[in-house]
């Protein structure tokens, strides 16, 4: 049987996250209306379904005009359109917009159901076909081994200088490199919310015990983790022999931090 990648991902939207984005909507005659510097498409997505509402949110990015459409009702996510693109690749497209305008239309019916997934699960199939992308454009871009290799040799960095471009991505307030022993072998940022001293011992603990139950599944590699407790966030992910730990404030912006953290956890994992 092939190796397959374990993906877990344990993420909710808080209380604080939904009361935030509901105080950033403003009412209209024509709907709810806000801007994206204000919340997420996922946090105000999972607001207005979980209230039960249904019909089309319009998005307008001004930088470059640049429109889409969400059609739900209730917890179930019917369409998606961004520019040319529909369906899970649209609505996977928008994820990624953090500046724009947006309007909720209510009761706005939906000529052709192009997802007709759960909410929750349309997110996450957005946030894998986002990795895909991801992978795909770094495999094209990557030049042959030996010529990699060499390259890296060149410009390899000190995991400071990582750490620190990790701090740059916006909703990243910590990051903790813990080896498998449970010890805190760097870190940088600092949380209110998580004793990082602490951290260590806790999450080598946990890793351990789900990459025993990987083992015993037969689903092998642990890939990536996020949890979420009633005042904390943690996105756990292997670099190397140890385990990275990156702490934001809330859940609002991991879509985000996903995807522009990737590329420097898997060069941060060159130094461990």
């Amino acid at each position: 049987m092939s190796q397959q990648t374990a993906h877990i991902r344990i993420v909710t939207p808080s209380d604080s996250d939904l009361k935030k984005t509901g105080n950033s909507l403003k009412e209209s005659d024509n709907g709810l209306q806000g801007n994206l510097s204000l919340t997420n498409i996922t946090n105000l997505l999972q607001f207005l379904s979980l209230s039960s509402k249904k019909g089309v949110i319009e998005l307008n990015r001004q930088e470059d005009d640049k429109k889409g459409q969400i059609w739900f009702a209730g917890e179930e996510l019917l369409s998606a359109v961004s520019g040319t693109l529909t369906g899970i690749e649209g609505f996977a497209d928008l994820l990624g917009w953090e500046q724009g305008t947006f309007q909720f239309r209510p009761d706005i019916p939906c000529d052709k159901k192009t997802i007709g997934l759960k909410v929750q699960h349309a997110i996450l199939e957005a946030a894998t076909l986002l990795d895909h992308r991801a992978n795909e454009q770094s495999a094209a871009s990557n030049p042959p081994t030996e010529e990699r290799s060499h390259l890296m040799d060149l410009t390899a960095r000190d995991s400071s200088e990582v750490l620190n471009n990790l701090l740059e991505v916006p909703g990243v307030d910590a990051v903790v490199v813990v080896g498998r022993d449970g010890f805190v072998i760097e870190s940088a940022g600092s949380s209110n919310r998580v004793n990082t001293e602490e951290l260590g011992a806790s999450l080598a603990h946990a890793i351990n015990g789900i990459e025993e139950m990987g083992s015993e599944l037969n689903v092998n590699a642990f890939q990536d983790m996020f949890i979420e407790y009633g005042r904390a966030v943690i996105m756990c992910r292997p670099v190397g022999d140890a385990i990275a730990a990156i702490i934001p404030p809330d859940a609002s912006k991991l879509g985000v931090i996903r995807h522009k953290t990737k590329k420097l956890l898997v060069e941060l994992g060159e130094s461990f």
